[in-house]
């Protein structure tokens, strides 16, 4: 089977459809998100539609102004899911991630070296795996505490006739 040729675009587009999502979800026009990285309109347009290669500094300066993650707009280009990028620009998901490696690559040092691949794969998937469960366990107690208020509400409305 022949191989597809790479996309040479790929990382622009997404990265492009990556940046309007947080801008749109932080309800800034183009021209207001340029004013705030000091840049001209038409160059910020140029970044925004992904037309150039990546650029880290104007990475870093629309996630400053816009209060997301760099390294979750990063991300969304490694996995492919611009998506990903608008979930995480709030609850920082990746800088998180990086601030823990960068703190285990300290600790560990050269001994990194040596770990194993199953290990580091059942501890990250353990994590996430974690993470999941807290989530819906999070969900189910947020929906039995509404689901309970509301019994106790509708207990105390006057019945008609009152």
């Amino acid at each position: 089977m022949p191989k597809t040729p790479p996309d040479p675009l790929r990382d622009g587009r997404l990265l492009s459809q990556a940046i309007k999502a947080i801008r749109r979800l932080k309800g800034l026009s183009a021209r207001e998100a340029a004013a705030r990285m000091n840049m001209g309109v038409r160059t910020y347009q140029h970044f925004e539609a992904g037309r150039n290669k990546p650029n880290l500094e104007y990475i870093h300066r629309f996630c400053e102004v816009t209060g997301s993650d760099p390294f979750a707009l990063l991300g969304a280009l490694m996995i492919g899911s611009p998506a990903f990028a608008q979930r995480t620009a709030e609850n920082k998901l990746m800088t998180i991630l990086m601030i823990g490696l960068k703190d285990y690559d300290e600790a560990m040092g050269d001994r990194i070296l040596n770990q194993d691949p199953r290990t580091l794969i059942a501890a990250v998937d353990g994590m996430f795996a974690r993470l999941r469960r807290d989530a819906d366990e999070r969900d189910a107690e947020a929906r039995r505490w509404l689901e309970a208020g509301e019994r106790d509400l509708k207990s105390r409305r006057p019945r008609p006739g009152r």
